[in-house]
């Protein structure tokens, strides 16, 4: 049973809440000339007052007294300012927050078999980690108003999983009706308006704003120009007149008495308002209140112009169908919708797509079974073009059965292939002309003012899509599943995308610990975090399993075979380092963003200074996310010094790597080859030689190009030729074949140490422009450069079934690792220097027609 002191102590620094009893203030009048003057009845029927009505929506809103009136009743703005559902929309919308919270725009993961992940659970932002905003949803819904918070764009003051903590933490306190209260809490938090509202600011213009984002500026519309949805917080003033708004009603006489605080600093007493992200709930964007269109759906999906995701653009002139009023499209209020087709808030994606974090609302099949082609919630190219309809000189058969239709008519994309975060910082890399991971992403690649600045943004870091085969099934580093040969595998354009992640670098240690079944295994591997103590019951119960707890626990390495592939993938996870769910906020630095709270920003814009001699703590970070998971303790029945994981004690227990590099996906293809029948085995092990040493994100649709700009429009040497698009330059990591005794021999990547000059890079990125990379004056790609990145000279076989081999790894500041560099240890970010270390795979480059399994004789014609 949790009582207020034992969640006072429990909750760290996250989740703390306390009953403190505190005054509402009015707020402003608005005035609009436009408006009527009418009398209506008032003071309980004791009089007539003028009051000055404005039509909004199908309801009306009372200037003179700030209130709106619907259906006869009134509401006081300040409550629809609190809660925007509960007071207003549910007036004519009843069960839509339901409806709403049954959809993946609120839930932020959907369970799909297509993703090999632990346990096969949810997926999406909320337990799958991306390199690009940096690790997860559940650590930095919100971290810092300057940085890239998940909550800019989801429609919810709250996560999903709150509402059941709220409850639970309700009950302990002796709140009347705690499930109905945290319900309420949360269904007041969600933002009908940022879909709804044509006129949406991205921070609210009226009142007191806690923080403000530093690139915000006055006036500014939704998205802003940062691509983000919203940029400001409100601290639990959501009516914005200086005071938390009062959102728990204590004893259950229907008044609000309380507002939600929580402990900042873990010294058991409340001392801070619960932080969001502002949403705007202001009159103009209540009366703009209508159907969604483009442009209310790009306030969050905006993203893909900075190549956040997928790099290509729907807008006119990068995608055939933004725009278009011929066909399907002609009178349609919303194009997106036209295809994402929604019913209940629920929209069609297609099955088809993948690799990103496959969050959607209609589970797809199995990977490798083929959708049904009249399945309602699947979404293909032939919904709405029939092959019967298509040239046949181009069309062929042959051509339609193994290519998927994007590969022709999305022949570029756009924007990051390497995040980089580590010890001291973040740096973005394009992909050069080579495939390599080497062009600086410039800070005004973030920051787009006009059309011409966006064609020039993604006129600078675009390539050609990496072509692999494809159906349905990633990895859960987002690695295509299928080679040549596999039923109803096509090949598919995706958007290359390394990330250089924090992990815990004890990993290599090969130090081990016994699971419940009595087996070893590494005690700094992703599985411990899923295994570890009481951990398995948290993820079970917030639906990121699908295996027991008892099963999670009992996973040994022999499991790396089985034909489940939940066992499997859990197994591999033994023989994966730990991920660092790092706090963003507290490490304060992202995409030449820097958070508010830091010394490198003297001009208070929310980018870096140049010239900056900055040093970010990642492993004070890496604390700081541990510690907001203690938050689930109390919540969860834990006792309140429970830990997820061991503690990180020095800078050196992180380690910042280049993934993926292929190996543990390519020993995973050639362990399903094993289950082939003999014949078919060396053909499908020839297929996946060249595994790619990248993820696949998907291009989603988007960036169609008309026939006539497509791949082979012009001539079939333009994919078939030595130039070709089958012919580009695509990295493959290097392998070395290691005897692993009863496990026969597997084939381990090959690493080396890469060092960049953290502070050189970020004033390579902020004095140049995306028009500059253009037109060639502004040299962004750093290959071969030394004053930005130096190579080690030295390379080693990463064993991930025995880390601590002799021969394997080695530190980044050991003087073998540094050989060729001229640096030494004190030069590097870890012992406060300017240059930081990341272990990357050596890879070579080789022609796409290889990764996808072909010769060259077979295809290139040139």
């Amino acid at each position: 049973m949790l009582t207020e002191r034992s969640v006072h102590r429990s909750l760290p620094g996250f989740l703390l809440l306390a009953l403190l009893f505190a005054g509402l203030a009015g707020c402003g009048v608005v005035d609009d000339d436009n408006d009527r003057l009418v009398s209506i009845a008032g003071d309980g029927g004791s009089g007539v007052k003028a009051a000055k009505l404005t039509d909004v929506h199908f309801f009306e809103f009372d200037e003179g007294t700030s209130e709106y009136v619907v259906l006869g009743n009134r509401v006081a703005e300040d409550d629809v300012k609190r809660d925007l559902y509960g007071s207003l929309c549910s007036k004519c919308h009843a069960g839509k927050a339901d409806e709403f919270k049954d959809s993946i725009h609120y839930k932020l993961a959907g369970e799909t078999p297509r993703v090999m992940f632990p346990g096969g659970g949810a997926h999406g932002m909320i337990d799958r980690a991306c390199g690009l905003p940096a690790t997860t949803g559940l650590t930095n819904s919100i971290s810092d108003v300057n940085l890239g918070e998940c909550a800019r764009c989801h429609a919810s003051r709250y996560l999903p999983v709150m509402e059941g903590m709220f409850a639970q933490m309700f009950g302990g306190m002796g709140v009347a009706d705690p499930e109905g209260q945290a319900e309420q809490l949360v269904n007041a938090g969600l933002d009908c308006l940022i879909c709804h509202a044509h006129e949406y600011k991205s921070h609210p213009t009226e009142g007191v704003i806690d923080e403000m984002a530093g690139t915000a500026t006055a006036e500014a519309p939704s998205p802003t120009i940062t691509g983000v949805a919203r940029d400001s917080h409100d601290n639990g003033d959501f009516n914005h007149d200086g005071q938390p708004d009062l959102v728990i009603d204590v004893d259950g006489d229907g008044e609000m008495d309380a507002p939600l605080m929580y402990d900042s600093n873990g010294d058991g007493q409340p001392d801070a308002r619960w932080k969001t992200v502002a949403q705007d709930r202001g009159l103009d964007a209540v009366r703009s209140i209508g159907k969604t269109n483009e442009h209310t759906c790009l306030r969050c999906h905006e993203h893909a112009r900075t190549g956040y995701k997928r790099g290509t653009l729907y807008v006119e002139g990068h995608d055939v169908h933004a725009g278009s009023k011929a066909g399907v499209f002609a009178n349609a209020e919303n194009s997106c919708t036209v295809c994402h087709t929604a019913e209940h808030h629920k929209f069609v994606r297609g099955h088809l797509v993948g690799g990103d974090l496959a969050a959607a609302d209609y589970t797809p099949p199995p990977p490798g079974v083929a959708p049904d082609p009249d399945d309602p919630t699947d979404l293909t190219c032939a919904k709405c073009h029939d092959a019967k309809d298509l040239s046949a000189t181009v069309h062929t058969e042959k051509h339609l059965a193994k290519i998927a239709c994007e590969t022709c008519h999305i022949p570029w994309a756009s924007g990051i292939t390497y995040s980089l975060f580590g010890h001291g910082g973040h740096v973005a890399f394009g992909r050069n002309a080579d495939g390599r991971d080497t062009k600086v992403i410039a800070a005004d690649m973030y920051l787009t003012h006009d059309r011409a600045d966006l064609d020039a943004d993604w006129e600078a870091y675009k390539a050609r899509p990496m072509l692999v085969w494809f159906d349905g099934g990633t990895s859960f580093l987002a690695q295509s599943l299928a080679v040549r040969g596999m039923p109803n595998a096509k090949i598919t354009p995706f958007k290359p995308m390394a990330n250089g992640m924090v992990f815990d670098r004890r990993y290599f240690n090969g130090e081990t610990v016994n699971n419940a079944a009595g087996a070893p295994y590494n005690a700094y591997s992703m599985y411990r975090f899923y295994a570890n103590g009481m951990n398995a019951e948290v993820f079970s119960a917030l639906g990121m399993l699908s295996m027991t707890p008892d099963a999670v626990r009992k996973v040994t390495l022999a499991d790396f075979g089985s034909t489940d592939p939940d066992v499997q993938t859990m197994a591999l996870m033994q023989v994966f380092p730990n991920l660092v769910y790092f706090d963003k906020g507290s490490f304060g630095f992202e995409h030449f963003l820097v958070a508010s709270h830091t010394g490198h920003d003297t001009d208070s814009n929310g980018i870096i200074d140049a010239g900056a001699n900055f040093n970010f703590d990642m492993f004070g970070a890496a604390n700081d996310g541990l510690r907001k998971f203690m938050g689930f303790n109390g919540p969860m029945g834990f006792p309140a010094d429970y830990e997820w994981y061991p503690a990180f004690t020095g800078a050196d227990d992180l380690i910042s790597m280049k993934l993926p590099d292929g190996s543990l996906i390519k020993m995973f293809m050639q362990m399903k080859a094993q289950q082939l029948p003999a014949e078919q085995q060396a053909p499908f092990l020839a297929a996946v030689a060249n595994y790619p040493a990248y993820s696949n994100v998907t291009l989603g649709g988007h960036g169609v190009r008309p026939k006539s700009e497509a791949i082979g429009a012009k001539s079939c040497l333009e994919c078939h030729g030595n130039n070709g698009a089958l012919a580009t330059p695509t990295p493959v990591g290097r392998k070395q074949v290691v005897d692993m005794g009863p496990m026969g021999k597997l084939e381990m990547p090959v690493y080396r140490w890469v060092y960049y000059n953290l502070h050189k890079l970020t004033d390579l990125g902020l004095a140049s422009s995306s028009e500059g990379v253009v037109s060639s004056t502004d040299d962004v790609d750093i290959f071969g450069d030394t004053a930005y990145v130096r190579l080690s000279d030295t390379s080693f076989v990463i064993n991930w079934f025995a880390p601590n081999a002799p021969g394997g790894f080695r530190p980044a500041h050991d003087e073998s690792a540094l050989e060729g560099t001229s640096l030494t240890a004190d030069d590097l970010t870890t012992k406060g220097g300017e240059w930081m270390p990341v272990l990357e795979p050596v890879t070579d480059m080789k022609p796409n027609y290889e990764v996808l399994g072909y010769q060259a004789g077979e295809l290139l014609w040139d």
